[in-house]
């Protein structure tokens, strides 16, 4: 089952119109990582504390699903995206906002075809007989935010920590064997299958600033001074990101204004942007 659904998810990437931009001429994503949590890993309790105490348990998950039903999560699939060479490069020379082709991505790869993608897995693996559920359709996920910053009751970043896929950056990003710039989404279902090993000795472990106190790329990428020594301010980010002007910028070129032009600078241009720098440097 582990290898069926790695190939069926390669092969919805790979396959699918919704995975190409006719106006950029290149897929928005690289063939994808798949990797799986036991849904009973001691981890996903954990993150009440370590995130908050809102954020949902894959059981949780199931009991808003299928309320009523006695039915319980096995598996969390988890998937990374990386982002295409073509938007990455076009990225790369920006200095103060992101390229039209990483606008672009944020309405029409990130909304439009992730959703297209889990929705398919999900039906893919309930005709198999297994109940699936994507935590981010149900009406209890929420984004939200508190002092330090937006977060979310379902992170994607952090479900894919708990699949061994990869490690938290100073800047907030989540490094992978293919690299930071990447978009990551996930699902839960009670098909059984043999969760991937954590082999980060540190949840910063790929970060080579984190880890060995050099680089800080990231630093001088960001135009707003968001990433420091002392981490990154979630707020000043945001507001960069997603604030009124991103969202003009966004509207300027056909982009779904809410989405915003996002930024990504502090992704590309990096040591780790499409791979692991700590695998090289070791």
């Amino acid at each position: 089952m582990k290898e069926l659904i790695k190939q069926e998810v390669i092969r919805y990437v790979s396959e699918n119109n919704s995975n190409y931009s006719n106006e950029i001429q290149t897929p928005y994503y690289d063939e994808p990582l798949v990797q799986f949590a036991s849904a009973t890993d001691e981890l996903f309790s954990q993150y009440k504390e370590i995130i908050a105490s809102e954020h949902l348990t894959p059981q949780e998950v199931f009991n808003i699903a299928y309320a009523g039903e006695s039915s319980s999560p096995q598996t969390v699939i988890s998937i990374v995206l990386p982002i295409s060479e073509k938007i990455r490069s076009s990225n790369r020379s920006q200095k103060e906002w992101a390229s039209d082709e990483w606008t672009l991505l944020r309405t029409f790869g990130d909304d439009h075809f992730i959703d297209g993608l889990t929705e398919h897995l999900s039906r893919f693996l309930n005709k198999k007989g297994y109940k699936t559920v994507n935590p981010t359709t149900l009406k209890a996920f929420k984004k939200y935010g508190n002092e330090k910053g937006p977060l979310s009751n379902w992170s994607q970043r952090h479900i894919a920590f708990a699949a061994g896929l990869g490690t938290f950056s100073i800047n907030d990003g989540f490094i992978t064997e293919k690299g930071i710039a990447i978009r990551l989404t996930s699902l839960v279902t009670e098909a059984v299958i043999e969760p991937d090993k954590r082999k980060a000795e540190d949840h910063t472990a790929n970060c080579l600033y984190l880890s060995k106190g050099s680089c800080k790329a990231c630093f001088k990428r960001c135009p707003v001074g968001a990433i420091t020594e002392k981490g990154h301010d979630k707020i000043v980010c945001w507001q960069r990101c997603y604030g009124e002007e991103s969202q003009l910028r966004a509207k300027a070129i056909g982009g779904n204004p809410e989405a915003g032009s996002g930024c990504g600078l502090c992704q590309t241009n990096i040591p780790c942007e499409f791979s692991n720098p700590m695998a090289s440097s070791n």
